[in-house]
C-alpha cells in the first residue's frame, strides 16, 4: 500500500499524544475522550488519498489546528499535545511545543502559553522525557496486524459516537 508509512507514522503519533494527555491531564475526562479521536480521520483517509490531500483536508476540518474553526480550551490543549508529541515521533519535526508556538504561531501565545506553563514545558530547553521517549521507541516497529487492529477497533469507536 502506497500510504502504509503514513499510516504507521500517524499510528505512532496518536499513541504518544494519548500518553502525553494521560501523563499531564489524567483527571480531565473531556480531554481524554477528545484525544481518542486525535488524527483518527487521517488513518482512514490515507487508505484513499495521497498525503498532501489528507494533510490539507485534516487541517481544514480539525479544531486542534490553526484554521477558522472556533476553538475551546480542550482544542488548544490538544494542539499543544500535538506539537509536543511531534518531537518524539516525527524526525522531520524536532521542535518542542514551546518552540513550535514561537516559530509558527506566535499570535496564539495568549491561549497556548498558559497551557505550556500548566504542563511545566514553557521553555525552549525542556528536555525530552525519558518515559515518553522510551515508549515512542518501543512502538517503532509496527506490524500489519497492529495496524489492522487499530483500524478495526477505531471503526467501532467511530460507530459508537
Amino acid at each position: 500500500m502506497e500510504n502504509k508509512k503514513n499510516i504507521e507514522y500517524t499510528y505512532k503519533h496518536r499513541k504518544v499524544v494519548m500518553l502525553l494527555a494521560k501523563k499531564y491531564f489524567k483527571n480531565n475526562k473531556e480531554l481524554l475522550e477528545q484525544i481518542k479521536y486525535h488524527d483518527l480521520d487521517k488513518l482512514y483517509m490515507y487508505l484513499f488519498f495521497d498525503k498532501k490531500s489528507v494533510s490539507r483536508i485534516h487541517r481544514e476540518l480539525s479544531s486542534h489546528h490553526e484554521n477558522d474553526l472556533e476553538k475551546t480550551y480542550i482544542d488548544f490543549v490538544e494542539m499543544v499535545l500535538d506539537w509536543e508529541s511531534a518531537r518524539y515521533t516525527k524526525p522531520d519535526k524536532p521542535l518542542n511545543a514551546y518552540d513550535t508556538l514561537y516559530k509558527f504561531y506566535p499570535e496564539m501565545e495568549e491561549f497556548i502559553l498558559p497551557i505550556l506553563k500548566e504542563m511545566g514545558i514553557d521553555s525552549s530547553d525542556t528536555p525530552m522525557e525519558e518515559d515518553i521517549l522510551k515508549y515512542a521507541q518501543e512502538i517503532s516497529n509496527i506490524t500489519d496486524k497492529e495496524l489492522e487492529k487499530e483500524l478495526i477497533s477505531n471503526v467501532k469507536l467511530l460507530l459508537k459516537k
